[in-house]
Formats: structure tokens, C-alpha cells, sequence
């Protein structure tokens, strides 16, 4: 059984005839036939009735076609994998990022890259610092997301942000009437802070131990998305990621502009000698230009809430 005999039987069997699957294949009727004729041989099938210079599929015929149908839609399948792959590489992205990004903006883009691009294989791993580096060094993943300045050997990095931090406050704190949360306002708050492996947190205790708010922390955390859920249950005061806002419930947490700006700052990772990849180049340049749409929305979903803060205190 060979691909020429299988391609004559199913001509035939759409076509309805020899002759006419004779002519779209740029052969003769006899070829055809001879075809057929092997094809039967082989799969030790009856294939057709033969009446006269009429043919008509038997029922193994018709069971026969049905597989021989499935096999197409397959071959398909792979022609149209294989142009994705021609277009966008090799069909797979390898993400890895810092959790305030792999939990808040990521998916979004993500979302937006799918609907695009639904048959490219999407992995998304959120890992510490250090690991994130340590992959994209070694090529373990084709672009990584972090918020430290990267120093790994053979990583090629770009900044994606610089974003200044907010307050996060819960929801009935009084210190949500302000409009802007200064240093000074958080003397004697239960505070929340980044622990020290995340660049902000020696600015920002510069930042509180002059203006008298230089206590010792309730509790300290690594994570963005974490000081926004402490602060939702009502543990204290943290200062955060304004990407980690991306998502908290305005019903629990409110995030105010903090004075003195301390900024955060976020990074795209490379391997140095990846061969350019569309599938990345494709996701990042969706990464850039969502993040831009973030960081404008930011200002005004901003301005919204301290309207409403304001609304609630009257």
C-alpha cells in the first residue's frame, strides 16, 4: 500500500468516478484502475462493484474511507502545524517570571498572544529571582520576567518598566481619605514590606526612617501579590507593585500614590545565543505594548479611585 494508490482511491470515492479522478490527477483511467486494482491486493478489500463502465463503493469500500478520511484530516492538521512553525518558529513558548507578573499581567497577555496564535504550546512557570536567571542563562527557557537587575552570565535583558510603588491599604482604613500617603502618615502602622530580596526595599526604608515610620515591619514578604492579600485581611500597611493591584478586590484593599517615590522596576531576559525565535519576538512586542496600556490605564484607574474614596468620606 503506497500514499499514490491511497490518493486514487479517495479521488474516486469523492469524485465518483475513475475517469473524473483520472483528470484531476493529470493520468489516465487505466492508471487508475490499475491503482485501485493494487490497492485492493494489498489491503485484501473489495473496494468497489464493478457494473458495466459503472463503479460503486462496497461496504468495506465505505469503512475504508472512513479511516483513510480520519488519516487526511490528520495530514491537514500537520500542513497547517507546519506553516505555524515556519511562521512563528518552533511553536512553544518557555516563560518563566517573578510572581508579580506571572499572577497579574501575564495572563492577560497570554490571553491576547492565544487569540492571535491559539496552536502555539504556552508554559508559564513563576520562580524566585536567582532561578529565573539561572534558566534563561542556561537557555532552560526562551525568555524570562524579572524585577531585579540581572547579572547572570549569558542573558541578554531590556527593561520592560519603571513604575512608582503605591500604598495598599485595606479597604475601611482611614488613611484611604488621603489622596496621596506619605512616609510620615505610616508612623505607627503594622507595615508591610518587601523583604530585601527585592531591589525597593533599601530606598524604601531609607525613605520611611527620616519621616519617624521606621519600625520594624509586622511581616515581610518577597511577593507583591502576597502583601496584597495580607493587606486585604486587614494585617497592616504594605507598599507595593502597582502591577499587583492589576487584580485585588477594591471591595477589601485601596491603593494610594506613596511619597517619596520609590520606583519598581521590571526586566525581559534573553539566552544570549538564542537564534531570533518569532514566537518570541511576536510575545514580547504583545508584552510591550499591553504594558504601555497598563501603565496608561494605571494613571487613570487612579485618579478614579481616590474620586470614589473621596465620594465614600462625605
Amino acid at each position: 500500500m503506497n500514499q499514490r494508490q491511497i490518493e486514487a482511491f479517495r479521488l474516486v470515492m469523492l469524485r465518483g468516478s475513475m475517469t473524473a479522478a483520472a483528470e484531476e490527477l493529470g493520468t489516465s483511467q487505466p492508471s487508475i484502475s490499475r491503482l485501485i486494482a493494487e490497492l485492493e491486493e494489498a489491503t485484501g478489500l473489495a473496494l468497489f462493484t464493478r457494473n458495466g463502465g459503472r463503479i460503486r463503493a462496497t461496504d468495506a469500500g465505505s469503512a475504508f474511507y472512513r479511516e483513510v478520511e480520519r488519516s487526511f484530516v490528520g495530514l491537514e492538521k500537520l500542513e497547517i502545524s507546519a506553516r505555524e512553525i515556519r511562521q512563528l518558529g518552533s511553536g512553544r513558548l518557555r516563560i518563566v517570571a517573578a510572581p508579580v507578573l506571572a499572577l497579574s499581567f501575564l495572563p492577560a497577555v497570554i490571553e491576547r498572544f492565544l487569540t492571535a496564535h491559539p496552536r502555539v504550546i504556552v508554559s508559564l512557570e513563576m520562580r524566585s529571582e536567582g532561578t529565573i536567571q539561572r534558566w534563561v542563562s542556561a537557555a532552560y527557557c526562551d525568555v524570562g520576567f524579572a524585577t531585579t537587575t540581572p547579572d547572570a552570565f549569558g542573558v541578554t535583558s531590556a527593561e520592560l518598566y519603571r513604575l512608582p510603588a503605591l500604598c495598599a491599604l485595606p479597604a475601611k482604613h482611614p488613611l484611604t481619605a488621603k489622596d496621596r500617603i506619605e512616609a510620615s502618615d505610616l508612623r505607627g502602622e503594622r507595615l508591610i514590606l518587601p523583604s530585601y530580596a527585592d531591589d525597593t526595599r533599601s530606598p524604601l526604608d531609607r525613605a520611611l526612617r527620616p519621616a519617624g515610620a521606621g519600625q520594624l515591619p509586622a511581616i515581610e514578604t518577597p511577593y507583591g501579590a502576597t502583601i496584597c492579600a495580607l493587606v486585604s485581611r486587614g494585617l497592616g500597611v504594605g507598599i507595593v507593585n502597582p502591577l499587583a493591584a492589576i487584580d485585588a478586590n477594591p471591595k477589601r484593599i485601596a491603593f494610594r500614590p506613596f511619597t517619596p517615590q520609590i520606583m519598581f522596576r521590571g526586566f525581559t531576559l534573553c539566552p544570549q545565543l538564542q537564534q531570533p525565535n518569532p514566537v518570541v519576538q511576536t510575545f514580547l512586542e504583545i508584552v510591550r505594548t499591553m504594558m504601555a496600556e497598563e501603565i496608561a490605564a494605571s494613571g487613570a484607574q487612579e485618579k478614579a479611585g481616590v474620586r470614589k474614596a473621596a465620594q465614600r468620606v462625605k
